[in-house]
């Protein structure tokens, strides 16, 4: 008797969890990540000071990867999935003039990301996501400068500081910060799995700050947007991991 209580307790509980199904899945992903800086030029050259010149901002690619746990709802197609990721995302600022002299200066930010998004599933498989996310800036200084000033002007007479002098001016005038952005996804989820997926993040604060200096380097909203490929592999918890 106790055992057909117990068998019809289960199979009771089992058909009220099924209204509410959820499907409790954590994984890793990685990939490409291709990220761009604005008004960086505005911050070193507030207005132009003569003419002959280009500087001009450039995108860079780098990395990106981290672990996610995703709660999905089948009966209504939407699942919510939070995580934790690395980027690695840099933005050149090229000059050149018409005297030959050339410099880049390269910000090449790293980030802890966390955040989360909600995803939506029009057809079996197939999503597209939307979400907040907070990137944490976790080097700060990373600023790199070189040029051929000391190889083209080195007979010439005229005294060009030597590139470690101006990056060190550069690291101490410019500051990475954390920002906020809003997140746009669409992937493919197989059975197998695994999952591919693009995503833009579009940035909404400023991502940089421009420390007191004497170099004519000015504070500006500098915002973060990037495009990212990734491939990713989820693992199911056992029941009696679902929580």
């Amino acid at each position: 008797m106790k055992k057909i209580i117990l068998l019809l307790l289960l199979v009771s509980t089992k058909s009220v969890l099924a209204q509410g199904d959820r499907e409790i899945t954590y994984g890793i992903f990685g990939g490409g990540i291709y990220s761009k800086m604005s008004n960086i030029s505005g911050a070193v050259i507030s207005s132009p000071i003569y003419e002959g010149y280009t500087l001009k901002e450039e995108g860079k690619f780098g990395g990106t990867g981290g672990v996610f746990i995703n709660w999905k709802y089948p009966y209504a197609k939407v699942s919510i999935q939070t995580e934790i990721s690395y980027s690695g995302q840099s933005t050149d600022l090229n000059y050149e003039d018409i005297k030959g002299l050339k410099y880049k200066m390269t910000f090449g930010y790293s980030y802890i990301n966390v955040g989360a998004q909600f995803k939506y599933y029009p057809v079996d498989g197939f999503y597209v996501g939307f979400g907040p996310y907070i990137s944490f800036n976790i080097a700060s200084d990373n600023i790199k400068y070189t040029s051929n000033a000391q190889e083209i002007f080195a007979d010439s007479g005229v005294y060009f500081e030597p590139d470690a002098n101006v990056q060190k001016v550069l690291k101490e005038s410019f500051t990475g910060k954390n920002y906020f952005s809003g997140i746009f996804s669409l992937g493919y989820e197989f059975n197998s799995n695994l999952s591919v997926g693009a995503r833009y993040t579009l940035g909404l604060t400023d991502a940089m700050a421009t420390e007191e200096n004497g170099h004519r380097y000015i504070e500006n909203k500098n915002k973060i947007n990037s495009i990212s490929l990734i491939i990713g592999y989820s693992f199911d918890f056992d029941d009696l991991a679902n929580f």
